[in-house]
């Protein structure tokens, strides 16, 4: 499976953690090539199975939930943190947006 096709997978995943939890929001990222190796917080190694490609960051009211995933769209597993700014700055700081849910649609009169 190639990139495209795993991508195409954890934007999947993000819209379907968004119809079935309902969190505040969820965000589908992918990790910077330069921290493919040590994200999260603190810095995460999953090299065991396969680098963290892909990042699902569901919201919540006091926690927040990130997903692993590979670069296939595999999942590798998942952290809890409590929600705090410091998280939510490193995960923007090294990641970039693919998609966000809920998207905000212009309003049309």
């Amino acid at each position: 499976m190639d990139s495209r096709e795993g991508k195409k997978e954890v934007v999947r995943f993000a819209k379907k953690q968004w119809r079935q939890n309902r969190p505040k929001s969820v965000e589908a990222r992918r990790v910077k090539d330069k921290n493919v190796m040590k994200f999260g917080f603190p810095p995460l190694v999953l090299t065991a199975k396969a680098p963290v490609k892909f990042v699902v960051c569901a919201e919540y009211t006091d926690t927040i939930t990130i997903f692993h995933f590979s670069n296939a769209g595999l999942t590798l597993g998942s952290k809890i943190f409590e929600n705090s700014f410091e998280i939510k700055t490193e995960i923007i700081k090294k990641s970039n947006l693919i998609d966000k849910f809920p998207r905000k649609r212009p309003f049309r009169a």
